[in-house]
């Protein structure tokens, strides 16, 4: 009689304790996957449902984040296993405005998001104390150039604000061009900076023109600004029109990133423009990026405002997902609002509200200041203050 032969033991074991590997390492897998394990509404089917991560960063770091009311972690951190949808995401940090935002989250993917937080106190500081009166800043936002009618060196000058330190006594701005026994370049009515940043084109007090190089320190008289302007122009749009042939761009929009119209973010993938719809004018931001991050539109509306209201005056932040904004008419009411506001609409935040002399607002490439022209002086003297965001 044939008689079978005994199990393996050891072999049995083996079997076993691959096949439980196995499955642990798959539970693994998923669950780092995103896999969670989901009950329906009635509670009797079980199944396995994907899930999406958000990362949360904030500018500065250390605040609370909240899910749809729920103390979730801390910035800088990434919370796993988010249902795929629609979630209220709030950033709170004790001192500075909160930051709230409705964010769309993906199965197995992660949306990334940085709340720029401003404080609910921010630092007004001196950049000037002898007067400054139309600050012109350069193509790369790293140098401003203005005019002051100081004592001792009268005339045009010049301060870098990519350095970091920027206040009255770290700050070293520098008289560039002197004031003459004929000209007074520090009653100027305007500067313009060359895109190479090499020289200033000066329009002087009697509207004639004249043409400053910074490195060799030669003036040179202007008779046809436009014609300078329009070279000045053409060579800035010839380098961004070889960048936009190489991107999939609708063709009106292509238009319009090749224009003056068009207002380049500094990292040179986003631009924002105005499009009129009806009688409202349309405030939007085409981004380029490849690829477009997570939660991101190619062709997002920022805002909408009638034609007939007066419009802010825009700059990008440095980090190029937020507008600087200014609201009112500050070279008639001395007086203005600025907010800043993510390129989707979202988080319109008060910085300043105070006197302001100008519309013009000038943001640090560190993202931490921004600088204004204001007066505190009973004088009416003007000099430019930066306020600190953080």
């Amino acid at each position: 009689m044939f008689k079978l032969p005994k199990p393996n033991r050891d072999l049995i074991q083996v079997v076993s304790t691959g096949l439980v590997l196995v499955a642990l390492s798959t539970v693994i897998f998923l669950y780092a996957g995103g896999y969670r394990i989901k009950r329906d509404e009635n509670g009797k089917t079980v199944k396995i449902a994907s899930t999406g991560m958000v990362s949360v960063k904030s500018i500065p770091e250390g605040a609370n984040v909240y899910i749809n009311g729920v103390l979730a972690t801390a910035t800088n951190n990434t919370i796993p296993a988010v249902e795929p949808g629609k979630h209220l995401l709030k950033v709170v940090k004790n001192g500075y405005s909160p930051w709230s935002k409705e964010i769309q989250v993906f199965p197995e993917l992660a949306t990334d998001i940085t709340a720029i937080l401003i404080s609910q106190t921010p630092r007004l500081e001196p950049l000037t104390n002898t007067g400054a009166k139309n600050p012109s800043v350069s193509p790369t936002q790293s140098k401003l150039a203005f005019l002051s009618e100081d004592s001792e060196n009268p005339g045009i000058w010049v301060v870098s604000i990519s350095d970091g330190t920027l206040s009255l006594f770290r700050s070293t701005p520098a008289v560039v061009l002197k004031d003459t026994l004929y000209i007074k370049y520090s009653k100027s009515k305007a500067l313009e900076w060359s895109p190479d940043e090499k020289s200033l084109l000066i329009e002087l007090e009697n509207g004639d023109y004249q043409l400053f190089g910074l490195t060799e320190k030669t003036v040179q008289r202007t008779l046809a600004p436009e014609d300078l302007r329009q070279k000045w122009a053409v060579d800035v749009l010839k380098k961004r029109k070889d960048f936009i042939e190489k991107l999939d761009i609708p063709q009106e929009l292509r238009e319009i990133a090749v224009s003056t119209d068009a207002v380049w973010a500094p990292d040179q993938k986003k631009f924002m423009y105005k499009k009129a719809a009806g009688t409202q004018l349309e405030y939007r931001v085409y981004n380029s990026e490849k690829p477009l991050p997570i939660g991101e539109q190619v062709d997002a509306l920022v805002f909408s405002l009638d034609k007939s209201t007066p419009q802010p005056k825009i700059v990008w932040y440095s980090d190029s997902f937020h507008l600087v904004l200014t609201e009112g008419s500050p070279e008639v009411d001395q007086r203005g609002v600025i907010y800043i506001m993510r390129i989707d609409g979202t988080n319109k935040t008060e910085i300043y509200n105070n006197t302001l002399k100008s519309s013009s607002v000038f943001v640090a490439p560190g993202g931490d200041k921004i600088i204004i022209l204001t007066s505190f002086r009973s004088s009416g003297q003007t000099d430019l203050y930066t306020v600190g965001l953080r």
